[in-house]
């Protein structure tokens, strides 16, 4: 057996990789039409929220990955840039290929609309909402890293208890899974939270803390009492069953928050030495974010995913399951291909050393300029 011995961190990778392995299943689950389309209460139903309930924490460990990566470290503006370099290209792309698929049902708001995607946010136009909220929280980063580099032990406590109680405890006990603009997580002030504790993670190597099968544990019985409570409320009417994310099945839901955090720290502590193992995750890890904007593109998904997996919804539970992983695992694959041949066009042009230069540039004349007026 081969040993690689290197100073990343392959166990951060591979989380981030099953974190975009799940995103797909939650969409061929949600958007695909599979839960609004099971009957409510019936096996199949169940089964469905069962899978969505453990896949639901994926959003907020990619969070959790960014905001423990960057800590102590310089914000770095053109990592944003070729991110959204990357948008633009899928955007563009993708709008161009669909005039020439669905000709008739391309306008020239369409165009538009792709070339700023991140400001768009209603109906088929916030597609990447997922996006538009990480903008905001890494602009918002060098603040929170400044906190977390002054702050000692109490104050940070006193900070993350604070973040914990106000934005995911109360609002998940009271169902309130709007309050404070929180958008059931949909939003830059719940990523502002998530890196925050990411940054906390990292800071005091919280992972460190309990051995790896109890914060699995944690994170099963996150999930199921999520999946529980909704199962208790919807059976005495006090939601309404079918595709809806209520304050114990949404992003900033106290479960997920916590059970994110438990999954985050059960990846952290494996140790990834295998050369194969390590081959695969780097092949990977540089396309996670094209699966997300490939599959989930604005106007691709609304012409065709939007309700294209409601069959699922009509098998038996253990073939519904199994469908979702099988499709939800070839939309990652065949997005991860495609998004190569992107990520070998950006090293050809230099995209990411063109965008640090950019930076470096801006900052250099934005000095020059300070000391001459001062």
């Amino acid at each position: 057996m081969n040993i690689v011995k290197s100073q990343r961190d392959y166990a951060i990778d591979l989380l981030r990789i099953v974190s975009m392995l799940m995103v797909p299943m939650v969409h061929i689950l949600g958007q695909g039409g599979i839960l609004a389309a099971a009957v409510p209460f019936s096996i199949q139903y169940e089964s469905a929220w069962l899978l969505e309930s453990f896949l639901l924490v994926a959003v907020n460990c990619f969070v959790l990955i960014t905001g423990y990566v960057y800590y102590g470290k310089e914000t770095k503006y053109y990592h944003l840039l070729t991110l959204w370099a990357e948008v633009l290209f899928y955007s563009i792309i993708i709008i161009i290929a669909l005039k020439f698929m669905v000709p008739n049902e391309i306008g020239l708001e369409h165009y538009w609309k792709s070339i700023i995607p991140t400001f768009f946010t209603k109906g088929q136009f916030s597609r990447y909402w997922f996006f538009s909220a990480y903008v905001g929280m890494f602009l918002l980063s060098p603040f929170v890293n400044l906190g977390l580099k002054h702050f000692d032990k109490k104050q940070d406590l006193t900070v993350f208890l604070t973040l914990f109680i106000i934005f995911s405890l109360l609002p998940t006990i009271l169902n309130q899974d709007q309050a404070l603009n929180l958008n059931q997580g949909y939003s830059i002030l719940w990523f502002v939270v998530l890196y925050y504790t990411g940054g906390i993670i990292h800071k005091y190597e919280i992972f460190k803390k309990f051995k790896t099968y109890k914060w699995a544990l944690i994170y099963i019985v996150c999930m199921l009492l999520s999946w529980a409570i909704r199962f208790v409320l919807e059976s005495v009417g006090l939601i309404e069953p079918g595709f809806a994310l209520y304050s114990f099945n949404c992003y900033s839901s106290a479960l997920y928050f916590v059970g994110g955090i438990a999954l985050f720290c059960v990846f952290k502590n494996i140790n990834i030495t295998k050369s194969s193992v390590i081959s695969v995750i780097k092949f990977f890890t540089p396309v996670c974010f094209g699966v997300y904007l490939i599959h989930n593109n604005m106007s691709l998904a609304h012409f065709y995913f939007d309700g294209r997996f409601e069959f699922l919804a009509s098998m038996d539970p253990i073939s519904l399951v199994i469908g979702v992983i099988l499709i939800g695992l070839g939309i990652f694959v065949a997005c991860s291909l495609v998004d190569w041949v992107r990520e070998l066009l950006f090293r050809a042009l230099k995209v990411k050393s063109r965008l640090a230069k950019f930076e470096k540039n801006v900052y250099s004349k934005f000095n020059n300029y300070l000391n001459l007026n001062s």
